[in-house]
């Protein structure tokens, strides 16, 4: 028999295990519908749902036994194991649970879950949720570095003509890191909560998008710290220390190589000459992020590292 790898709740590779074990799985809903399984010979993982037919075999005339995705738990069962509500089916042994969660919510229309994909959110849309981000925490950063501009406003200078005291010195340096620290504390706390919490921050959740594991389900709050990490400090060091580190050499190439004589030409060609490479340079590391244009699932390089994905509500 062949030996299956499938994901858990936390997108985590488990396995190998046999096809009695993976029907076992879903019974105990430890895998879904949604949840990604491979075996060798596959070209890339796809959706339990895919193979669960082939898996639940054929009735007593040898015809494949029909199955349907339970819109309640998830879980795949025979049709005839289940009850129809509308468009969906549910698992017989959910129907109280189901019945309890409409009287709560209000819901009156149930889609069919059977045949349900992912809708991911594309390129464009991702970055103006990243624009509204920017924004949104714009005040709060911006209040971080309240002490900075304090000691800067009030004597941390205080001496123009000379040079600044050491006092002053140490007071700029403190204040700016205690706002630094500040800023990064508003970040994480933003993307992880968020994410953690409501499966998107403000910016996506104003495009209608949402962050999921591979089989669909909420990313835990540590899983989305990961995510954040791949993000903001990881994808920063990729792409903006090689932009930065391209436009010193060229400054500096080029300064030490152009005519000394002519100071005034040798500033404006390494200035030019710099900020072309600068953009150049960061438009190829942007590679992380547009890189989701390209891809079909839209992944960008923080969503492969953390196993994420980006997908309509």
């Amino acid at each position: 028999m062949a030996s299956w790898f499938y994901t858990d709740s936390e997108a985590k590779q488990q396995g190998p295990v046999d096809e009695e074990q993976l029907l076992e799985l879903n019974r105990t809903g430890d895998i879904h519908a949604k949840s990604l399984v491979w075996k060798d010979g596959q070209e890339d993982w796809i959706p339990f749902r895919d193979i669960a037919e082939s898996l639940f075999g054929t009735d007593e005339d040898g015809r494949p036994i029909q199955i349907g995705v339970c819109a309640y738990s998830q879980k795949i069962y025979p049709v005839e194991e289940m009850m129809p509500y509308g468009e969906a089916v549910i698992g017989l042994e959910h129907k109280d649970a189901f019945i309890q969660r409409l009287m709560e919510t209000g819901s009156v229309e149930i889609a069919d879950a059977s045949d349900k994909r992912f809708e991911y959110m594309g390129f464009w849309w991702r970055s103006l949720s990243s624009f509204l981000d920017y924004l949104i925490k714009m005040i709060p950063t911006w209040i971080c570095m309240i002490p900075y501009y304090i000691v800067v406003f009030t004597g941390g200078l205080d001496s123009i003509e000379g040079e600044p005291s050491t006092g002053a010195i140490v007071s700029l340096a403190v204040s700016y890191g205690i706002g630094l620290l500040g800023m990064l504390g508003v970040s994480i706390f933003y993307e992880t909560w968020m994410v953690g919490k409501y499966q998107g921050t403000l910016g996506k959740l104003i495009i209608g998008a949402r962050v999921v594991n591979p089989d669909g389900s909420k990313l835990t709050y540590k899983r989305a710290f990961v995510r954040w990490l791949a993000k903001k400090p990881l994808n920063y060091v990729i792409v903006w220390i090689p932009a930065s580190l391209g436009m010193g050499l060229v400054i500096a190439g080029v300064t030490e190589f152009t005519d000394a004589s002519n100071g005034s030409a040798t500033f404006g060609l390494a200035f030019v000459s710099a900020f072309f490479v600068f953009f150049a340079l960061l438009a190829i590391c942007l590679g992380v992020y547009w890189m989701a244009a390209f891809d079909s699932e839209k992944r960008t390089l923080h969503d492969r590292i953390a196993s994420t994905r980006v997908v309509k509500k």
